[in-house]
């Protein structure tokens, strides 16, 4: 390709971008302003095709239709209303994905109220802080998490509502089985969803990852999700049957149960596990065309083999988020799967959505290009002056579906977003002469060793390659002369072997000598995640912390 200037305009796979000034500048088309409830929109669709067959039941094959979803997010909304839930109310849900999943939320929608989603097992410290956070007046949670939820409640004696999906054994509080049997059938044709008020009303409260820390809420808008569902295409789901991994929890889990019906995808529904040869299974099984998942599932079909037993000659585009893929990874992965466009991307909840994804024409291991209707630009963190091509620094980003910002937290919104409406991302990176983007590390994540700053993403990159290493994530340890020493948590593949030597040989043999891992290494079997999947860096550095001072 030809090296951009300023003002090129340039057509990526559907992605048209140009540079000005030093700012990728996506696509630019009118932006949506109307005062329309999302909520309106999907009643609308589900109403307009009652015999459409919506969601399969992956490991039983049971069927939902267009139907069977109006009746009962539409008896949950009537249900609510009847709790006197008014449009501003907090909704929380907790709970896996099911065939019932979507009833709470649509519910939620249609009565104006604020969906909240949440993780699908909870402890009782995340349960304690998620209750906190956004004080919702009725949770629907499932049957891993709601006798922890009951408990919580009782003890700080908080005036919540509780509604288990399905029904539990002793659980003396309301069921969604009982709730959907009270409402009367010919209450539904007239259902008439809540109008809002505003098109910055807000539609969800969609928790941030929490990678290092308690996760914060970030508030997306209705005006918000109509404008990412009608502009960024990669989530364009007509004529395509779908299948993804991601709960509610993950706001990309949300807003894809959404679109799916939007555009009349049929979706089909997996476990909540991690079984690689059940999903590809289900792939070839149910002619799956469009699937999202997190990084961890292609580095394991490439790392275990899966695919020699699996073809997937129907799966179109595999989805993927995750800013550090390696590049020889990736390569190998499109060689396995030759009729799949195979497209990582770089987004987050802060952003309401995706701020980049490859095309066909992007390099292996980038995050491709800037989205549509998006902006994004790399920034010196230390004077502010806005970078060139190749020069490494902080991403700043803005959209027209980014989030209102942090819910109860202003003074994290001013830290997250300036006056001038640009989200500082906290990751490094830079964009190439053809103004394709690369990540190097989250900020917050570098060690400082020495006053040098170290990238833990780097030294991850080259363990990764070990063919005996699943996966690996590099945390910082307090010393008290050097600052920060780096230390290693690995997790193996079964029946493959690495010792301590191997992978400390293994980076100062190929690393800069600042950047050995003087706090050793740890072997896990699993290393820790978040509920949106990303390694618990906070979870591993109090391990590495109590391996230290033991």
């Amino acid at each position: 390709m030809m090296n951009l200037k300023d003002q090129d305009i340039v057509e990526e796979d559907n992605l048209t971008f140009r540079i000005k000034d030093n700012v990728l500048i996506g696509k630019e088309v009118p932006i949506r302003d109307e005062c329309t409830n999302v909520g309106a929109l999907v009643l609308e669709k589900l109403r307009s095709k009652p015999e459409f067959i919506a969601q399969v039941e992956a490991v039983n094959g049971t069927k939902t239709t267009f139907a069977e979803m109006t009746e009962k997010s539409v008896k949950c909304a009537l249900w609510l209303r009847e709790q006197a839930v008014q449009p501003g109310d907090i909704i929380g849900i907790c709970t896996h994905n099911h065939l019932e999943s979507y009833v709470p939320l649509l519910a939620a929608l249609y009565v104006g109220a604020i969906s909240n989603p949440w993780d699908n097992e909870l402890s009782p410290t995340t349960a304690r802080f998620f209750l906190s956070l956004t004080r919702p007046k009725i949770v629907f949670a499932n049957v891993n998490s709601i006798e922890c939820l009951a408990r919580i409640i009782e003890e700080d004696h908080l005036d919540i509502k509780l509604v288990v999906f399905g029904e539990l054994a002793g659980f003396e509080g309301a069921s969604l089985t009982r709730v959907l049997h009270s409402q009367n059938m010919a209450k539904i044709d007239e259902f008439e969803c809540s109008k809002l008020t505003t098109p910055n009303q807000i539609a969800t409260i969609v928790c941030s990852s929490g990678t290092s820390g308690f996760p914060k809420g970030t508030e997306i808008s209705h005006a918000s999700m109509i404008n990412y569902m009608t502009h960024v295409k990669i989530h364009d789901l007509r004529g395509h049957v779908s299948m993804w991994t991601p709960s509610m929890r993950w706001y990309c889990g949300l807003f894809i149960v959404i679109k799916a019906i939007l555009d009349c995808s049929k979706r089909i529904i997996v476990p909540d596990y991690d079984d690689d040869d059940e999903l590809c299974h289900f792939i070839e099984k149910y002619e799956v065309s469009w699937f999202r998942c997190d990084s961890c599932f292609p580095i394991r079909l490439v790392k275990f083999g899966v695919l020699s037993r699996y073809r997937l000659p129907t799966l179109k585009i595999l989805l993927f988020g995750g800013a550090h893929f390696r590049r020889e990874l990736q390569q190998t992965l499109v060689k396995l799967l030759p009729h799949t466009n195979v497209i990582l991307s770089y987004g987050m909840t802060d952003y309401g959505g995706l701020c980049a994804r490859q095309t066909k024409y992007s390099k292996p291991g980038s995050c491709g290009f800037v989205c549509e209707t998006g902006r994004l630009k790399v920034v010196d963190p230390n004077t502010g002056r806005i970078l060139e091509a190749n020069k490494t620094g902080e991403i700043w980003a803005k959209s027209s579906y980014m989030m209102n910002g942090y819910y109860n937290n202003p003074e994290a919104t001013k830290n997250a977003i300036d006056s001038d409406g640009w989200l500082h991302t906290g990751d490094l990176g830079y964009y190439d002469d053809d103004g394709e983007i690369f990540l190097i590390d989250r900020i917050s994540e570098f060690i400082n060793y020495r006053a040098i700053k170290i990238s833990p993403a780097e030294i991850e990159a080259l363990i990764q390659q070990h063919p005996a290493v699943l996966e690996v994530a590099v945390v910082a340890v307090s010393h008290d002369i050097e600052e920060e020493h780096a230390m290693a948590f690995v997790a193996k593949i079964s029946g493959k072997e690495a010792t301590e030597l191997d992978i400390t040989d293994l980076v100062e043999q190929n690393m800069p000598w600042y950047c050995r891992l003087h706090a050793g290494v740890k072997f896990m079997q699993r290393l820790p995640r978040t509920a949106t999947g990303k390694i618990a860096k906070k979870e591993l550095k109090q391990i590495a912390k109590n391996y230290t001072t033991n």
